[in-house]
């Protein structure tokens, strides 16, 4: 016997509730194959499921577009604070700064190496520290370090931190979203398979391919096996050929 395959997609899940609807429009309520009360659960659960499903895709949408903006924003958070880095390094070299220098921006110890700039939290971590250095230095009699000056570095730090937090609050909502699509995929299949055992309960005085080909037409999906494809391509030759003959 073939075997009934409840739908692991989403396109799949409506296609189900939507063949079983469209079905049900067709025809006389009293000739449906499933009850009324069961025609309006239907209803609600497509209403219910497309509604969540679309939402979930746009926060997906959103979130993957926002990324590009985010991205950009880190790589010149990046590049300004390494530029910085540099040219305060060169700085030294030329004897325009003494090294002791360095303590005011926590980079004594890096021995003239730039620092790990590759996760947001360095990033911040960084940028709030050659920020605040700056500052500190330049109270204390210090001139300031040009190309880029640290108002650049810190504009372009604040912009990545707010575009962090942005995207932040973006995979929260995607998240969120999503794990509720995973309750409404659950609860969607389970009332997929009570709508099949209904269509099929109320077809199951019929012959067992008549059953199955009125259950197709309400959307229920059934796998063939191999020698059950065998046996309905002989058993609709014979057909053919029992009309042939008369």
């Amino acid at each position: 016997m073939p075997y009934r395959r409840l739908p692991t997609t989403d396109k799949a899940r409506l296609r189900a509730l939507e063949t079983a609807l469209n079905t049900a429009n067709d025809r006389d309520s009293g000739k449906l194959a499933f009850s009324k009360a069961t025609l309006i659960e239907l209803k609600e659960v497509k209403f219910n499921f497309e509604t969540h499903l679309i939402h979930h895709n746009l926060d997906v949408k959103i979130e993957s577009e926002k990324a590009t903006d985010y991205k950009l924003t880190y790589e010149k958070a990046r590049m300004y604070i390494s530029h910085f880095i540099q040219v305060l390094y060169m700085t030294i070299e030329r004897g325009e700064l003494n090294q002791d220098a360095l303590v005011y921006y926590d980079l004594n110890d890096m021995d003239r190496k730039i620092p790990g700039l590759g996760s947001e939290q360095e990033i911040l971590q960084w940028g709030n520290k050659i920020i605040q250095g700056e500052q500190k230095r330049m109270q204390r009699g210090g001139s300031p370090i040009y190309n880029p000056s640290i108002a650049l570095v810190k504009v372009n730090v604040e912009n990545f931190n707010e575009a962090a937090i942005f995207q932040a609050n973006l995979r929260k909502n995607t998240l969120r979203s999503f794990e509720k699509i995973q309750r409404i995929r659950k609860d969607t299949n389970e009332f997929i398979s009570r709508l099949w055992n209904e269509i099929e309960t109320n077809s199951e005085n019929l012959p067992s391919s008549h059953m199955r080909q009125r259950s197709e037409e309400y959307g229920v999906v059934y796998v063939y096996r191999r020698q059950e494809k065998k046996k309905i391509k002989i058993e609709g030759m014979q057909i053919d050929l029992l009309f042939e003959f008369n």
